[in-house]
């Protein structure tokens, strides 16, 4: 995101923020308001994420996903600045890849959900990694490499190159819904029309995601993806992750050929 948009999106959503507030506990935020209950159901197109969607996109991730999801609120972010290189980074790529969606009210022309994909390469070799700017060492927030160790750890020994005979991978990152428009099985149609894209437009043969959370794994359950590993998450870390039982306590790496 180009830094003028940054400092003015900042700017604004800072001014939301009581001085009075204190820093962020470790505990978990508050739950989202509930989702509206339509009197008839909104009009909703589904387009291909462009530079034009690219604030709203950023608002989304940075305070939807990173408020919402369980893992994310469980750490407690300290919003809206602490996420920022991981969505600037992954929205960079995604709006490169061409490969991400926007869901879009069509009354108010609102962005109400994204999904944000990228192209992952088989390394060139053991030791060569063609997706480095995603490597772990390479953020700031002790926060964020901490949760990319766990995304990391889900894949344990997994090959999924390997196990699904490709060289590429449509990987989705990223999910997240106004909570106003949940319960429009949204995550369920941009899935679906992401999976479309890769395998009629851009060739590729292959699909996973991390599911950090029930919800997610469900959609891609739907959507026909396999689980070829998993993480329970207090086994991982039964102090920071202490909060996360019952049913978001799993991490599973789930995968699909197209």
């Amino acid at each position: 995101m180009h830094s003028s948009l940054v400092r003015k999106r900042l700017n604004d959503m800072c001014d939301s923020y009581s001085p009075l507030s204190g820093p962020p506990t470790l505990t978990c935020p508050s739950t989202p308001p509930s989702p509206t209950t339509w009197l008839a159901s909104p009009q909703i197109d589904l387009r291909i994420m462009s530079d034009e969607h690219r604030e709203k996109v950023f608002e989304l991730v940075t305070e939807t996903f990173f408020r919402d999801e369980p893992l994310n609120k469980c750490l407690a972010f300290a919003l809206p600045h602490e996420p920022i290189e991981f969505a600037e980074l992954v929205i960079s790529t995604a709006l490169e890849d061409q490969c991400s969606f926007v869901a879009i009210d069509i009354q108010t022309q609102h962005v109400i959900g994204i999904i944000l994909n990228i192209i992952k390469y088989r390394p060139l070799s053991a030791t060569i990694n063609n997706q480095d700017k995603f490597d772990i060492k390479n953020f700031q927030s002790e926060k964020l490499r901490f949760i990319l160790s766990v995304l990391q750890r889900v894949h344990g020994n997994v090959d999924l190159f390997q196990k699904l005979n490709t060289d590429r991978l449509l990987h989705v990152v990223v999910i997240a819904i106004d909570a106003h428009y949940r319960g429009l099985r949204l995550t369920e149609k941009l899935i679906r029309a992401s999976l479309e894209r890769a395998k009629t437009q851009l060739n590729i043969n292959a699909a996973f995601s991390e599911a950090t959370s029930l919800y997610s794994a469900k959609a891609f359950r739907k959507q026909d993806f396999q689980k070829y590993n998993e993480l329970i998450y207090i086994e991982y870390d039964n102090v920071r992750l202490a909060s996360l039982t019952g049913e978001h306590d799993r991490c599973q790496l789930l995968a699909k050929q197209l």
